[in-house]
């Protein structure tokens, strides 16, 4: 029988405070160009947009250096099916709670899209095109690991502390449970904290992107949960 993998939540929120200032010095890099918003719909190669495009082949590479043969670790926009097949045989290890596959590359995307609209110059640039679109990527496969692949670790965390989380079926409730507004508040604050230290002044938009953020999360602790049984 597989080991448990065992979840230091105190490292845990290191890595959430360190992957939020991440996720904040990518968006500064992302404002130093135009908005290029075309880039997420105009066709680039194989009936892919160049978001699209450029989002597979990132994660045809970490699937061949088998990232996703962790349990925590899920792709965004595509199955591990359609995906290259892994060139390395890694045992996953178990993070106690049952792998769901919870695809949210549509609210992560639109997130995304409305906070370059307060950030970027609206302008289209096609001579920078291939560079944004490899910041966009980079930056959404952030999003992705925060919300889908630490949310799990958390969710199962909150699970072996309180099992009768299983068995609440309000979602409503499910939510009050889960949601600590105190946290909440502090990630938000820190947020806009390290946005302005990189000269980001548009604090409001902040507020509201990382809020967006971490509702999104929520959402997947929530399927996780719902869909899941102890083990």
């Amino acid at each position: 029988m597989q080991k448990e993998h065992a979840i230091d939540i105190k490292e845990l929120r290191i890595k959430l405070d360190q992957i939020n200032e991440q996720i904040i010095i990518g968006l500064k890099n992302r404002s130093r160009y135009p908005l290029n918003s075309n880039t997420f719909t105009e066709e680039f190669a194989e009936m892919k947009s160049w978001f699209e495009y450029r989002l597979k082949k990132d994660q045809d590479v970490d699937a061949e250096f088998g990232r996703f043969l962790y349990n925590d670790q899920s792709p965004l926009g595509y199955t591990k099916e359609e995906l290259a097949k892994p060139l390395i045989k890694t045992p996953a290890k178990s993070t106690g709670i049952k792998q769901v596959r919870v695809e949210v590359l549509g609210d992560i995307v639109s997130n995304y899209r409305e906070i370059l609209a307060a950030l970027c110059k609206h302008k289209e640039d096609r001579g920078t095109y291939g560079a944004t679109t490899k910041l966009d990527v980079e930056n959404i496969l952030l999003y992705n690991e925060r919300i889908v692949g630490l949310g799990e670790q958390v969710a199962g965390y909150k699970m072996r502390k309180n099992p009768k989380l299983a068995k609440i079926t309000s979602r409503e409730e499910l939510r009050k449970r889960l949601v600590i507004p105190k946290r909440e508040e502090e990630v938000v604050n820190s947020a806009v904290t390290t946005a302005k230290k990189y000269g980001i002044t548009q604090s409001g938009a902040i507020k509201k992107f990382i809020k967006r953020m971490i509702n999104i999360t929520t959402k997947v602790e929530m399927r996780r949960i719902i869909a899941s049984k102890k083990k």
